[in-house]
């Protein structure tokens, strides 16, 4: 099927005239005249009836009218993407773990942008190995996670560091204090990430010492959900120190257990992809977040 009679098709239908359709397309009204009667002669049925001095939609126009409208949208979608391939531009593709949407992800973003105005973003969120997954499945073209899945075609790079804190309700006996040890949340219920999160693992390595008193309430995969719990006083959290935990009706405490840390990463396939903002912003990315790690290193020692 031809996409330029498909395209020739949507302005008749939208003038209803033969002389405006072609003057808009830049035509003669004969050949306009011709491709539609290839397209009718294709599909075997009439596409318009005689209205006045002018023409209108019949039956199997009307019929054809959305379905024409979709494969000219998809084909000129089609040649934008390889225009953009060919000049190294496109939508790049991210997935990433909520914690780091606020503000690392898109800080990130916004600064590529300014350097790369005509490289855009689409975003899903989900956890980590959803996030993975979407890499392997070609759904993703950078992904951003906090445990990384042992695939030998995924490559991961720390770009943050996180210590872990405590959160408490306002109104409870450990609000008071600057800092606390992690001993000391023992003798209160817990509520904390459950398995299918990627972060219960740096949660379980840092408890490791102290299993046996940890007092699990609660288990929810999601960090806000465990924000709110503890703010309505189910239980008090150990969490990674991301901007969800800094909330009016809750307090964070920092912990003073040297071992309190996790990494986030950014992720891609190895096989490089054929889109080189792809790349750029993965370097980019990189090249960001490892400076102000270095500089925060420093200024701590």
């Amino acid at each position: 099927m031809n996409i330029d009679h498909l395209r020739y098709f949507l302005v008749l239908a939208q003038e209803n005239h033969y002389s405006r359709a072609a003057q808009q397309l830049n035509i003669s009204q004969s050949g306009l005249s011709h491709a539609i009667a290839a397209l009718e002669a294709e599909l075997g049925l009439p596409l318009f009836q005689k209205r006045g001095r002018g023409i209108e939609l019949g039956p199997y126009g009307t019929a054809l009218l959305p379905q024409a409208q979709q494969i000219v949208t998809l084909a000129d979608h089609c040649v934008r993407s390889f225009q953009m391939l060919r000049d190294g531009m496109g939508v790049l593709r991210l997935r990433t773990i909520p914690q780091l949407i606020t503000p690392t992800v898109a800080k990130l973003c916004r600064r590529f942008k300014e350097e790369n105005p005509d490289t855009d973003f689409s975003f899903t969120t989900g956890m980590s190995s959803e996030v993975c997954q979407s890499l392997l499945n070609g759904e993703a073209d950078i992904g951003f996670c906090s445990k990384p899945l042992e695939d030998p075609t995924l490559e991961y790079v720390p770009i943050q560091t996180r210590r872990m804190v405590a959160v408490v309700p306002p109104d409870h006996p450990l609000a008071p204090r600057e800092a606390i040890a992690l001993a000391e949340t023992l003798p209160y219920p817990h509520v904390t990430y459950s398995w299918r999160s990627g972060q219960r693992d740096a949660v379980d390595r840092f408890f490791a010492p102290v299993r046996q008193g940890w007092q699990i309430a609660y288990e929810v995969e999601d960090a806000d959900f465990i924000l709110e719990l503890v703010a309505q006083g189910f239980g008090i959290t150990v969490m990674l120190e991301t901007p969800p935990v800094y909330r009016n009706d809750v307090k964070v405490i920092p912990l003073t257990d040297a071992a309190g840390e996790s990494k986030f990463y950014i992720a891609r396939r190895k096989q490089r992809s054929p889109i080189p903002s792809v790349g750029r912003f993965f370097s980019f990315c990189v090249a960001q977040t490892q400076g102000k790690e270095a500089a925060a290193e420093t200024s701590e020692h």
